[in-house]
């Protein structure tokens, strides 16, 4: 394939998706058009492609990476940095040992703790940095967005959206069954910061409308968090980015050891689901009475949509409500700001003290998720002797 005639820098953090979406806008052709002429588009098929495949938001093999890398007139690195899978170095739910997949491709389907079907954003960063080819074709879709870890923008100190301000809409989402990277993948008329889902169904033979909704737009914002809960939660968010950024600290504390970043991460997520189950038995830790509210919301939510599954023939999955991180960016904060303190305890003896009531109430509630949370490849050694299940039924477990 011949190298395109012009290109663009990758940004810092910069998704691949993001990447295609301005070089598209930069060339003045469709993103399927770039995905044809970089070899992502699938083989065999005439015409423009209609999907990207999600896998390829996390990981491309060497070929596809070479070929991209020789297209664009970028390294090999430059596309590798692109790609979600670098991050689970780091970040536990995308790393292999601590959550098993059969194929890199499938670690990304079926993973809540990565958001493919959708993606936060922050305004200011997608309008860009006031450097000319930004206030061309935009800022970056960032890789960190993905994360449900990172809900807030510590550059512009504000909560990251996750709906289009104008049709209300998980920004980045597909409205068909087939899972795809990037929305109209034929449409060389939005902007990389415009909203690409359709407004609505239109009759027969008549194309959709995108929504086109710009997404730097600043609209007023809803009731801001209060400004002691904001102070904790950007403290919590720095500390969290520190740990996913390459050279930040190695390892951090958890259930009263020192553990790797990425083991840590995925302390957090099983700790995350113990906190959603027992709800309201850690309420007390949560620093605000804000976040408190907040995940008090919160746990209504997941009630409802745990409650129909109930009913349902076969495996019933009524633990799946509990173990997924929200989408709105307050209550992740209020959530990862309770299971961090729950972690932070500064012995196995004070973190026993601090998660014997999860356990017991977790125990006693949903006995196949206790089990499930507790599995070698899921989480850490410290954390598992906090939270080991050997005590006999009805007995109080020594704190």
């Amino acid at each position: 394939m011949r190298p395109l005639p012009r290109s663009l820098d990758p940004l810092p953090d910069e998704t691949l998706t993001g990447f295609i979406l301005r070089l598209a806008h930069r060339t003045g052709t469709t993103p399927g058009e770039i995905t044809i002429r970089t070899g992502l588009a699938p083989h065999n098929r005439p015409g423009l492609p209609t999907r990207l495949p999600l896998g390829s938001l996390h990981h491309l093999n060497d070929e596809h990476v070479n070929t991209f890398a020789d297209v664009t007139h970028l390294t090999p690195g430059e596309v590798t940095g692109l790609l979600l899978a670098p991050l689970g170095d780091r970040y536990g739910p995308l790393n292999p040992a601590l959550t098993p997949r059969r194929t890199p491709a499938r670690m990304i389907y079926d993973n809540p703790w990565v958001l493919t079907r959708s993606t936060r954003y922050c305004p200011p960063c997608l309008a860009g940095d006031r450097d000319a080819i930004q206030d061309t074709h935009g800022g970056a879709w960032q890789r960190l967005w993905r994360l449900p870890v990172v809900f807030l923008c510590l550059r512009h100190q504000a909560l990251l959206q996750h709906e289009c301000p104008g049709c209300g809409t998980p920004v980045h989402s597909v409205r068909t069954a087939n899972a795809n990277a990037i929305a109209r993948l034929s449409d060389d008329a939005l902007h990389p910061w415009q909203c690409r889902f359709p407004t609505r169904p239109t009759p027969q033979h008549q194309s959709e409308a995108a929504c086109a909704t710009d997404l730097t737009r600043l609209d007023p914002p809803s009731a801001e968090p209060d400004t002691v809960t904001m102070t904790v939660l950007l403290q919590l968010q720095q500390q969290l980015v520190d740990l996913l950024t390459a050279g930040g600290p190695e390892t951090v504390m958890s259930a009263g050891a020192p553990v790797p970043a990425a083991h840590y991460f995925a302390d957090l997520r099983a700790t995350v689901a113990m906190v959603f189950r027992t709800w309201p038995v850690a309420r007390e830790y949560a620093s605000t009475p804000c976040l408190a509210a907040a995940l008090d919301t919160e746990y209504i939510s997941r009630i409802v949509q745990a409650e129909p599954l109930l009913n349902t023939p076969g495996k019933k999955k009524t633990s799946k409500p509990y173990t997924t991180p929200p989408i709105d960016s307050l209550a992740t904060g209020a959530v990862l700001d309770i299971a961090s303190q729950l972690l932070q305890a500064p012995d196995s003896s004070e973190a026993r003290k601090r998660l014997t009531p999860l356990v017991q109430r977790l125990r006693d509630a949903d006995r196949a998720l206790s089990t499930y949370l507790r599995r070698p490849a899921w989480i850490s050694q410290p954390l598992r002797a906090a939270v080991k299940d050997n005590w006999p039924a009805g007995e109080k477990l020594a704190a």
